[in-house]
């Protein structure tokens, strides 16, 4: 074989290995690009805020945080043109996973009184593996019992 054949011969050989090279990171960048829109996508629907009208008060509620292993935080509103909305959040709050436990919070927003009312209600402890989450808020407004409820 010549030189120039050993030549083109190994200018081939690197164009192609240059080709596949490139074309596996292509296909690499676009599994991972699926893996990120999916997990963003659980998250996101983990993530959904609720609403709660009755006794003319709406309760709307939105997780911040919501992850096992991780202390849950939601930002919650209280809104009415009737009621006065004198209670303390964190005796009226509960969260309960699927096992029946429950855990102490601390609340960071608007204090007793008023028509409107919000604030972040932070839990102390991490969140153990669970099937769900409950938060309960009771008597509002005549109101005994208001549940929302997230999959986990």
């Amino acid at each position: 074989m010549s030189k120039i054949n050993n030549f083109l011969l190994i200018i081939l050989v690197f164009v192609v290995l240059f080709l596949g090279i490139n074309a596996v990171k292509k296909t690499d960048k676009k599994s991972a690009g699926i893996k990120a829109v999916s997990s963003v996508s659980k998250q996101e629907k983990n993530l959904n805020s609720q609403e709660n009208e009755g006794g003319n008060v709406t309760v709307k509620v939105k997780p911040k945080v919501l992850k096992i292993g991780e202390k849950p935080v939601f930002e919650i509103e209280f809104e009415t043109h009737s009621v006065d909305l004198s209670f303390d959040v964190i005796q009226i709050t509960s969260l309960v996973d699927d096992k029946g436990n429950r855990f102490e919070s601390s609340w960071n927003g608007s204090p007793p009184g008023g028509h409107h009312r919000e604030g972040t209600l932070a839990f102390n402890t991490f969140l153990p593996k669970t099937e769900f989450v409950k938060l309960i808020i009771r008597d509002v407004s005549d109101i005994p019992e208001r549940t929302f409820r997230w999959e986990l």
